[in-house]
């Protein structure tokens, strides 16, 4: 028998190949871990205290812990595309595996040190304002700071003078880690990392749901979301509070299953919620919406709820929050698409409004051609095609390009049909990564790698990237590209 051949429905390559992608995955998961248990360093912000999270403080050499870096991410998107590979030919992973690994992988990595980000200190930082009475959305954590506050000593630099930004919601989960976090940022980042990783297997396990009994479909799940590297490394080790939307949009898919009148007033409250968290969570609500097209009632009650849930939540902030948000719309960042253009313009920093413009009708373009070019999702989920597309409009478009964004993608991207798109997803994921890595506030020692990391691929090789990725999606969207992947039969590899 020939590696080619077919040996109980599966190829030996095809075994082997999912054997490789797990290994990989598995790999980089390990490296992550790692960087974070060595302590802080240029990738992991000191959060102080004895306790957990715990660390070896070993203090390594940041051009040592930037290759590492660099590394998990590269070995980590390898090893999902290779594995993604193999499923598509019929590789199935062993019964329980997937879950299990998810398990481990949660459990160890929220009980080390944030890594890649400071965001979790400034979300800290948000709570303790608030858990002493002031509004984060007023107050900046540079008064925390300046008082010697034990969290506020640990405020990173970067948005020591830019109030809260993000949702009601959000601000009430800071604020609750903030209180039961013993007044240190050791224990507040804890708290907040537990969360995160709660809501991360919650949404594993509505995800399962969605996807229904094919153990095609399931393993395609704990691929794209509870065991893909970049999202445990976003979501989980970095305690992005995108992890937190993430469940509140699964969970508003799976009550609309049922449909009717509760149904559509349960999912929009849940709508609502997730955008509470982060607004561009809100853009998922065109999935919904579709899927309640059929029924005047439920429509109007999804529409009622995600209304009142919003209104609700920002109620209890004030205007400031409003505004806040409004003027994070107008941000830039690394990865900025348009900025290739805008340079080669001769605009640089005064090309806020072109920008504007140009991401906003691209991704309307983006999402029209992606509705109709996107497969059917999933029978009797169908609304995860204009979800998916709608989101995925905003996220190729935007000026500010953040990796732990794509938490709004991939559980969707993994309720999908597999195709071309897993491919640009991950490629971006990795480009979007690598761009902001070590990412704590530390100088790297100069050497020829990190100075064409700040002079090349920051401000040229990844928008540029970005650029290419659109490209793209817009052409195999013209070109049906994404029209031929199909589900795969239960157990069996995908036809064509």
């Amino acid at each position: 028998m020939t590696g080619r051949e077919p040996a109980g429905g599966v190829s030996r390559r095809a075994r082997q190949a999912g054997g490789v992608g797990l290994g990989l995955m598995g790999l980089a998961i390990a490296v992550m871990a790692a960087i974070a248990l060595l302590g802080p360093s240029a990738a992991v912000p000191d959060v102080g205290g004895d306790g957990p999270p715990w660390s070896l403080r070993a203090a390594p050499p940041a051009p040592l812990v930037l290759w590492l870096c660099w590394a998990a991410v590269i070995a980590g998107g390898l090893g999902l595309a290779v594995a993604l590979g193999a499923l598509r030919r019929g590789w199935r992973p062993r019964r329980g595996l997937l879950p299990a690994g998810t398990v481990i992988a949660v459990a160890v990595l929220a009980f080390l040190p944030p890594a890649g980000s400071t965001d979790v200190l400034n979300y800290a930082v948000y709570g303790r304002i608030a858990a002493l009475g002031h509004d984060p959305y007023v107050t900046t954590p540079a008064w925390l700071h300046e008082i010697a506050d034990p969290v506020g000593r640990y405020a990173p630099l970067a948005w020591r003078n830019a109030p809260s930004v993000y949702g009601p919601l959000a601000t009430w989960a800071q604020t609750a880690a903030a209180m039961a976090g013993g007044g240190t940022m050791a224990g507040t980042v804890l708290l907040l990392k537990l969360g995160t990783a709660l809501a991360f297997l919650l949404s594993a396990v509505m995800l399962g749901r969605l996807a229904g009994r094919d153990p095609a479909r399931r393993a395609r799940v704990h691929l794209l979301w509870s065991l893909n590297p970049l999202m445990l490394w976003h979501v989980v080790l970095g305690g992005h509070v995108d992890g937190l939307g993430a469940v509140f949009l699964m969970a508003a898919f799976l009550a609309l299953r049922r449909g009717g009148v509760i149904a559509g007033l349960a999912a929009g409250v849940l709508l609502g919620a997730a955008a509470a968290v982060k607004a561009p969570f809100i853009l998922a609500g065109a999935g919904l919406a579709w899927a309640a097209r059929r029924s005047a009632a439920t429509f109007l009650a999804m529409v009622m709820g995600t209304g009142t849930a919003l209104v609700a939540a920002y109620a209890t902030q004030g205007t400031d929050a409003l505004g806040n948000l409004m003027g994070k719309i107008g941000a830039h960042s690394l990865a900025d698409p348009w900025r290739v253009i805008t340079d080669a313009m001769g605009l640089g920093m005064e090309s806020s409004v072109l920008e504007g413009r140009l991401a906003l009708g691209a991704a309307f373009l983006i999402g029209v051609l992606l509705c109709w070019g996107l497969p059917a999702g999933p029978p009797g989920r169908e609304s995860v095609r204009p979800a998916l597309a709608w989101c995925l409009c905003w996220l190729l478009t935007s000026p500010v390009q953040h990796p732990w964004y794509d938490a709004l993608l991939f559980p969707l991207l993994a309720l999908m049909p597999a195709g071309r798109l897993d491919g640009l997803m991950i490629a971006r994921g990795v480009v979007t990564s690598l761009i902001y890595l070590p990412g704590a506030a530390a100088i790297l020692t100069p050497t020829p790698f990190t100075q064409w990391i700040a002079e090349i691929y920051r401000p040229w090789a990844a928008p540029l990237a970005a650029d290419l990725i659109i490209v793209c999606v817009v052409a195999l969207a013209l070109a049906g590209g994404f029209r031929p992947a199909v589900w795969a039969p239960a157990g069996g590899p995908v036809r064509r």
